[in-house]
């Protein structure tokens, strides 16, 4: 099952920038949580189905991943029609925004088990960023976790193939070969952005004919598509570590936005801007 994810990180007018394109097997219903935890307050997206979650903390630390598991995505679909169990990793990256100290998330990231002890840590390609520095995680459940830091004097952008485990994710034929490609699309488009937004439109325009190639995927426009063979974009995510903003743009033919559940007191000010796009991305 091809997962077709893509995380970027950039600086744009000094600004720290974490984004996202969503792809999903299915129709994702997706809601905003905002809650405050020990002082901390929490901005994060939730999939109905799969509880799956990332956002963005008061203390400037946002979180964003990107699969590995070639098999990941069908269990997902699995889930979402049969309202099975979901997995863990949700629950563990709105664990890692808990913490105040960019250690104290990188550490929860890489350890934290949940209810299974056996299943340690977020798997993939994971970054945490804050407003001095950005690290990258990646670990599968055959790997241990490789953490480096960021050089933001560069761009940086994950697919779906291994950099420090090349034999990680899609290695080889049409996935390996898309995963490479939405990841070359997705970097060079990111030296030529000039507002943060402008990140979102950029992974979202077309670069190749053939749509899995494209950062931002479509069924529609894929000919004789199979539920093996393709998924599309349901959404995407840009944060704003600077600033403590929180987009969330969904794609209309591709999801269903369940909108903001404030779980914080009546009288709290929130110190995270939400801003949410409901589109038609054009055909």
């Amino acid at each position: 099952m091809i997962n077709e994810c893509i995380i970027a990180h950039t600086m744009v007018n000094n600004k720290v920038i974490l984004a996202k394109n969503r792809d999903r097997a299915y129709d994702a219903k997706v809601k905003i949580v905002r809650e405050l935890i020990n002082d901390v307050e929490m901005v994060y997206i939730i999939d109905d189905d799969t509880d799956w979650s990332e956002g963005m903390n008061s203390h400037g630390i946002a979180i964003v991943n990107s699969a590995l598991m070639v098999n990941a995505d069908e269990k997902e679909k699995k889930i979402a029609k049969k309202k099975g169990k979901p997995s863990e990793d949700g629950k563990k990256i709105r664990r890692a925004l808990m913490f105040k100290k960019p250690s104290e998330s990188v550490y929860s990231v890489m350890n934290y088990t949940g209810d299974d002890k056996g299943d340690v840590g977020v798997k993939g390609h994971t970054f945490v960023a804050t407003k001095n520095h950005t690290f990258s995680i990646e670990m599968t459940t055959e790997h241990k976790p490789v953490i480096k830091k960021l050089n933001r004097s560069q761009n940086h952008v994950r697919t779906n193939h291994g950099y420090e485990y090349t034999d990680s994710g899609y290695t080889s034929g049409p996935s390996a070969k898309s995963s490479k490609l939405r990841w070359k699309y997705a970097h060079d488009m990111l030296s030529k952005v000039k507002n943060p937004i402008d990140v979102l439109t950029g992974l979202s325009a077309t670069y190749a004919k053939d749509s899995r190639n494209n950062p931002y995927r479509d069924t529609e426009k894929v000919k004789n598509p199979t539920d093996k063979d393709i998924l599309s974009t349901t959404g995407q995510i840009l944060m704003n570590v600077t600033d403590l903003e929180y987009v969330l743009r969904m794609d209309k033919e591709h999801s269903h936005y369940l909108g903001i559940d404030d779980r914080t007191p009546d009288a709290y000010e929130p110190k995270i801007k939400i801003k949410v796009q409901y589109v038609k991305k054009s055909k």
